[in-house]
């Protein structure tokens, strides 16, 4: 195994304002300047758009979504990179536009060095905007907290919340933005967009660890307004559960940011017992609480995310699932009246 990937996995998996406002009317056009109908993607009232005012007067229309990147790594000989394109179903010359917004592990704001393909020269802060044409792809690369340049010799963690605009609701709706680990040469790493509205309360995933060339590491978001500790089951081959641990406390989401922390691990310092040989289900189980949650599985020199799917808790009595966690203003994730700003 070389020296990259241990360490990849002790920092990465192991270790692993206000808040509402209006996206600015300048850049590409990406809003309409008639109404628009957002309730596929947004659940608000059929025919209800967000709106702008429009610099040279008049108003625009606008659907959007938004989601989280559970976790960062950059720094450290580590890279985090975030990529998306426009849709080319766009109409000519109109585009869509993107907010990212960096947090540290208990959801504060995070100021990180970046490059990016929105701009000609590297920049500092806790955000980045950018508009793009029909077809065009952006990659905006985390180097590192600015507080570690230059070097970047020790690596920040954390998330990244993520928020689009759109000219029609499809357009919105087809958008896949996607976060890449990579540290040269080995590893690189694909993940997606945890988008709001899907978070659950019950996650699993199948994987195998060893303790050797195979390993077990999560990344738990917590999607709820309060603190949060959730128990990791293990089920071996048979079906039997075979180990049981718990999550430290994930703080609940920042009343000041809006953003909520995030916890990884590797999975045998979750499980105080033995974990069985050959494949296995873990259970991140929340109870009434939502989170996001990311998987990956080491296998030699080789990192891959792993298909996290929907469960359910196990045994009778598991409850009602819950509504949809709550923001610090008190509306669900995919009901915002406004954009996060900057």
């Amino acid at each position: 195994m070389s020296m990259k990937m241990p360490h990849f996995m002790g920092l990465m998996a192991l270790a692993a304002a206000a808040l509402h406002g209006q996206p600015p009317a300048t850049g590409t056009q990406w809003w309409s300047t008639t109404p628009i109908d957002c309730s596929a993607i947004d659940n608000v009232p059929t025919g209800s758009s967000y709106q702008i005012t429009l610099p040279g007067g008049g108003t625009g229309y606008y659907c959007y979504v938004s989601g989280t990147f559970v976790w960062l790594a950059a720094g450290g000989g580590y890279t985090t990179s975030l990529r998306v394109s426009g849709p080319a179903s766009l109409a000519a010359q109109t585009g869509v536009a993107f907010d990212y917004l960096f947090y540290d592990t208990s959801g504060n704001d995070l100021s990180l060095d970046v490059t990016s393909t929105c701009s000609s020269s590297p920049a500092s802060g806790r955000s980045v905007s950018c508009t793009l044409l029909p077809n065009q792809a952006a990659e905006v690369d985390l180097l590192g907290a600015t507080s570690n340049a230059p070097g970047y010799s020790a690596i920040t963690d954390g998330t990244v919340f993520a928020q689009f605009y759109c000219p029609d609701q499809n357009t919105c709706s087809n958008l896949l933005p996607q976060l890449i680990y990579s540290a040269p040469p080995t590893i690189s790493l694909s993940v997606p967009l945890a988008f709001d509205g899907f978070q659950w309360t019950q996650w699993s995933v199948a994987g195998i660890d060893d303790g050797g060339a195979h390993r077990v590491s999560l990344v738990i978001y917590n999607q709820n307004s309060t603190a949060t500790i959730f128990t990791v089951r293990v089920y071996d081959s048979t079906g039997a559960r075979v180990g049981i641990g718990t999550t430290p406390a994930i703080p609940g989401y920042n009343t000041v940011t809006g953003e909520a922390g995030t916890y990884a691990a590797l999975l045998s310092n979750i499980i105080p017992t033995p974990l069985p040989s050959g494949v296995f289900k873990v259970l991140v189980d929340g109870g009434s609480n939502k989170s996001s949650v990311m998987a990956l599985q080491v296998n030699g020199r080789a990192i891959a995310t792993m298909q996290v799917a929907y469960d359910n808790a196990p045994g009778p009595g598991a409850g009602a699932i819950p509504g949809p966690a709550l923001r610090p203003n008190g509306v669900p994730p995919q009901q915002m009246s406004r954009p996060r700003q900057r």
